[in-house]
């Protein structure tokens, strides 16, 4: 039930109509400054840069601010129940705004005259972002998978550790892409008249099935121990490995479709497809973030304030994206780029797979005890008639003392 309520609270905050506009907006100034940046209109390459990253300065702040009043008085949007498709609710939407792109414009102003000459320094910094963030892209995919197990609930049971087991998580794997991988290489050869499932591209496309499903046999086999503990929920855990493998080979098949010797994918299917796994991205950022926020008791990093910290996420990710792209011209284009983070993350998940398995499905054992047996000393120096005792529970004691031994028991006493 807690994950319910936790993943419903995060949804509601996400079309939460207080902070969508934010949302829009980043994605509407994203898209038209890459576009710029590539075009590379009057030098704007460097300027495009700056103001990427000032607008992640400022909504970082503004996640800060929005636990004022003023802040929410300021940034949030309120549509009295009508709904955001009402032209009055985009009205109200224009003065949060406004506010935040002229503070992202006098952010990147201040950072020109201050850096002078070296604005161009600027790019370069913005593209050294994109292998962080493909890092803690993996980071977040393991840590959201690890939060998500954990909270459901949890029973004993044993891990399928055999090796029948592990080949047949591999041959899982290898038949949920075999489709995938069918449809695109059919669809090139088509378009390039070649014979499909007699070429050399056809050859490579099967050896990547087989090297995926490879790796998930030997993930599988070098985990063993690690999920064949006591006091652990085995089921879950191998349910959280077989997710984050899945996630794994999805960001290698990824960086394999967008090899420029395997296929070529058009642009606007990656544009659309990297659109989608940002908003993912940036989903699992503010929910990471809302949970960690939650377990520490900060409260800057939980509700809307959080949609403000993965918003700037977005617009430093969309920035590194960019500048790489419009550093790189030619030679070095969005699907180039997109594949390098890919296998950036790709790998990240599977390094962390095997030291993460600990983590998740430990079931706290909360046994309550009902009687216990306490060692009690019979003492019988009282007399014949002394004894102290309990019952079989444990629950109660009875003391009968002789009289003639009554001043001695006071002294004990």
């Amino acid at each position: 039930m807690e994950a319910e309520e936790g993943g419903s609270s995060i949804l509601e905050e996400f079309s939460s109509p207080s902070t969508f506009p934010h949302l829009i907006l980043m994605v509407v100034i994203s898209g038209f400054l890459y576009m710029v940046m590539n075009l590379d209109f009057y030098g704007l390459g460097d300027k495009g840069s700056l103001f990427f990253l000032s607008l992640a300065i400022c909504y970082s702040i503004s996640a800060i601010m929005y636990q004022t009043k003023l802040g929410r008085a300021v940034l949030g949007v309120q549509d009295d129940g009508e709904g955001i498709f009402k032209l009055i609710y985009w009205k109200k939407s224009a003065r949060p705004l406004i506010f935040m792109v002229l503070s992202g414009i006098i952010v990147s102003f201040a950072f020109s005259i201050q850096l002078a000459e070296h604005n161009s320094k600027i790019r370069y910094f913005m593209g050294s972002l994109f292998l962080l963030m493909s890092l803690g892209q993996g980071i977040s995919i393991v840590y959201g998978g690890i939060k998500v197990s954990n909270n459901r609930h949890l029973d004993y049971s044993r891990s399928r550790t055999s090796r029948l087991a592990a080949i047949s998580r591999s041959s899982v794997v290898i038949l949920a892409f075999f489709p995938l991988i069918w449809w695109y290489q059919l669809s090139t050869e088509v378009e390039t008249g070649g014979s499909p499932y007699l070429s050399y591209e056809w050859l490579v496309q099967y050896c990547f099935l087989i090297v995926i499903g490879a790796m998930v046999y030997f993930l599988d086999r070098i985990t063993v121990n690690s999920r064949n503990r006591d006091s652990v929920d085995g089921k879950n855990i191998d349910r959280f490995m077989m997710i984050m493998i899945a996630s794994s080979c999805w960001h290698l098949f990824s960086t394999w479709r967008r090899s420029p010797w395997v296929q070529d994918p058009s642009s606007i299917s990656i544009l659309v497809e990297e659109s989608i796994l940002m908003g993912i991205t940036i989903f699992l950022v503010v929910w990471s973030i809302s949970n960690r926020g939650k377990d520490k008791g900060w409260r800057v990093f939980q509700g809307q304030s959080a949609i403000f910290w993965g918003v700037a996420f977005g617009y430093a990710y969309g920035g590194s994206v960019a500048s790489l792209s419009s550093l790189g011209g030619s030679s070095l284009d969005l699907a180039s780029i997109t594949a390098v983070g890919h296998l950036i993350t790709g790998i990240t998940i599977i390094l962390l797979l095997p030291r993460t398995l600990g983590l998740v499905g430990n079931v706290i054992r909360t046994e309550k005890m009902d009687s216990q047996d306490l060692p009690i000393t019979n003492y019988n120096d009282f007399g014949e008639n002394s004894k102290l005792a309990t019952n079989g529970e444990g629950n109660s004691t009875e003391l009968s003392i002789d009289p003639d031994q009554e001043d001695l028991v006071e002294l004990l006493d």
